[in-house]
């Protein structure tokens, strides 16, 4: 009986301490493993560096040569000429008879040769040929104190159409009643164009006289 109660303790406590040895064995495994681990966690990553690689530039190219402008042609050569002496010659003088003048005097020359008379510069309706032509005449405006009395009247003028078919030197002959339509006329006919009058196929300076009537519509 004294030897089984002793072996049954010896055996229990080789468990024990195969199985404390286990789990200590265990957590040095583990510890390990996880030391290690951080430290491949923990490694520093390595830097990128570039590279420049620095080569030498080329030899600049060779500057172009400029061509050299040709020389200038030689000057002529001036060959003097021996002045040519001209023989002289004989003018002939031309042979002038002198007229006889005969100083009598002719009674029938004594008035002169007959000169044509000028013609005059400036013509009436019944010298030319043609009379000058109206172009598009816009009649004088009627007086609105004369329309509003209910006044007529009429006034005659005189004028020069000169030769590029203006109106010159305008006046006023007659008027009646006075006072009430001369300066509608003026103002109007002053603007008026002509085609000028004609004398012997050309242009003429024409004296016109007419008379311009005021009348109401009724």
């Amino acid at each position: 009986m004294s030897c089984t109660a002793l072996e049954r303790p010896s055996s229990r406590w080789v468990w024990v301490l195969a199985l404390a040895g286990a789990v200590l064995l265990n957590l040095v495994i583990f510890g390990s493993a996880s030391w290690l681990l951080k430290k491949d966690l923990t490694r520093p990553d390595l830097e990128a560096f570039s590279v420049n690689a620095f080569l030498p530039l080329p030899p600049p190219p060779p500057p172009e040569r400029e061509e050299e402008p040709p020389p200038p042609p030689p000057p002529p050569k001036v060959i003097k000429m021996q002045p040519v002496q001209a023989a002289p010659t004989a003018t002939p003088q031309p042979a002038l008879e002198t007229p006889q003048i005969n100083l009598e005097l002719n009674p029938r020359l004594a008035v002169g040769v007959a000169v044509p008379a000028p013609r005059p510069q400036r013509y009436n309706l019944g010298q030319v040929d043609r009379a000058p032509l109206a172009k598009g005449q816009v009649p004088p405006p009627y007086p609105y104190l004369a329309r509003r009395r209910g006044i007529e009247g009429a006034v005659t003028v005189r004028f020069l159409v000169d030769r590029q078919g203006g109106v010159r030197n305008l006046e006023v002959i007659k008027a009646k009643p006075a006072g009430i339509f001369e300066e509608s006329v003026l103002k109007t006919v002053g603007r008026w164009r002509f085609a000028p009058g004609v004398k012997d196929g050309e242009p003429v300076d024409t004296w016109v006289e007419t008379t311009i009537r005021f009348k109401l519509e009724r």
